[in-house]
């Protein structure tokens, strides 16, 4: 069948990496990407019309740090139960249907898998990117590599030999276990490293032996693959940023609750260290108190100069698919960030820096992942909850308007 053209017209397009509003504008839209974008963008002819008057177009978002193989659940939810637990097994077999459907209905195109089983992320971002499911793009580290005493090994029971953890046992085996995801035919996007020392109150963890982890960093360096670091105290900062990672997220109460180092703070800003801080958990699991101060450490992170990512942590407890990304960033603006930035935190910032440059801006030339709001998301960030019309790859696959479909 013929691939006609779409063509949105009548909305406001936030343009580019920043964002930068059209007013009256049109998108076209051809063979999964944007071909033009502009107030005088001309209509092919046949082109499917969608007239989007009073809506905002922005590009799809990204979440920059999900689980999609967890289940979800509610605050203070205990263990799931038998039934549960076969739900989630289902779920997993199916490739997370609700998930994939929570996603798209909050306008998240691209979701970044930061510790799944890696043949089964594998398997599906496959079955998404040609369609056989309908979801969001995938970007994915696979397994994350751990020590034999870290999290999650001795927090939720993960097994050495599971296929969503890596235990190294030395640094070249752990150069080994990196090669072989990121180079191949299908290579991960990205490498996860978990470093983190725990809560001597509660419970001490182990982090990666330092030659080790100095090994992950450089072999996947050699790649030309990111290294992102789950990690909790300044101990385990300091060590994450000598060893060169490029991404940090999580933003712990036992981190820079106190503040923030300044000789830290300063290396990361120098050396362009991102931080996705997943501020949805700490306010669906914390105290607010320290929800509060966290928000105030990412603001400063971003005041210093950093790059703040959003990040819901979707898969964690209370914090759902498509609709933890909208919170993170309502939490983002509440750290200090105008509107407009705390959506390229959801947009162009972390397309840019996870190297997925087909992503993450209306621009021609990019992929047509596309999310149309009624009303202006730069004023009132609650547009966002008033999805219209999802595009990705230039599929329609969430309409909720009517009465607006015509073919010139």
């Amino acid at each position: 069948m013929k691939d006609h053209a779409i063509a949105l017209t009548g909305a406001t397009v936030l343009v580019g990496e920043d964002l930068e509003p059209h007013g009256d504008a049109v998108v076209v839209v051809g063979h999964g990407r944007v071909t033009a974008v502009g107030p005088g963008a001309p209509v092919p002819p046949r082109a499917r019309v969608l007239d989007l008057a009073g809506h905002t177009v922005l590009p799809g978002l990204v979440d920059a740090h999900v689980h999609l193989g967890a289940p979800e659940t509610g605050r203070g939810e205990g263990p799931p139960g038998p039934l549960a637990r076969a739900g989630a097994v289902a779920d997993w077999l199916r490739f997370q249907p609700r998930k994939r459907r929570g996603f798209l209905r909050h306008g998240v195109t691209t979701a970044c898998s930061l510790g799944d089983e890696n043949a089964w992320v594998h398997d599906f971002r496959r079955r998404a990117a040609d369609g056989t499911l309908t979801g969001p793009r995938l970007l994915i580290a696979g397994p994350l590599f751990t020590a034999p005493g870290g999290h999650p090994v001795a927090t939720v029971g993960a097994a050495p030999g599971d296929d969503w953890v890596r235990v190294p046992r030395g640094p070249d085996e752990a150069r080994a276990q990196v090669a072989a995801l990121v180079t191949g035919k299908d290579p991960v996007d990205l490498v996860k490293v978990v470093h983190d020392r725990g809560d001597p109150r509660r419970r001490s963890l182990e982090p990666l032996d330092p030659g080790v982890l100095a090994a992950i960093v450089d072999e996947a360096h050699l790649q030309d693959t990111p290294v992102a670091a789950h990690w909790g105290n300044l101990t385990d900062l300091e060590e994450l940023l000598e060893a060169g990672v490029d991404h940090l997220h999580h933003l712990e109460a036992r981190g820079p609750l106190d503040g923030w180092p300044q000789d830290l703070l300063s290396e990361a800003v120098r050396r362009g260290v991102t931080l996705t801080p997943t501020l949805a958990v700490t306010e669906a699991v914390g105290d607010p108190r320290t929800a509060a101060v966290l928000r105030e450490r990412a603001g400063e992170f971003a005041d210093a100069g950093g790059t703040l990512l959003a990040g819901s942590d979707a898969g964690m407890p209370s914090v759902r698919a498509g609709s933890g990304l909208l919170r993170e960033i309502e939490l983002l603006t509440a750290c200090g960030l105008a509107p407009r930035r705390a959506l390229v935190a959801a947009t162009s910032a972390p397309a840019r820096a996870l190297g997925a440059l087909h992503v993450g801006a209306v621009v021609p030339g990019r992929a047509a992942d596309l999310v149309a709001v009624r009303g202006d998301p730069l004023a009132d960030l609650g547009a966002l909850r008033r999805v219209g019309v999802v595009l990705r790859g230039g599929r329609v696959v969430v309409d909720r308007i009517r009465n607006r479909k015509r073919t010139r």
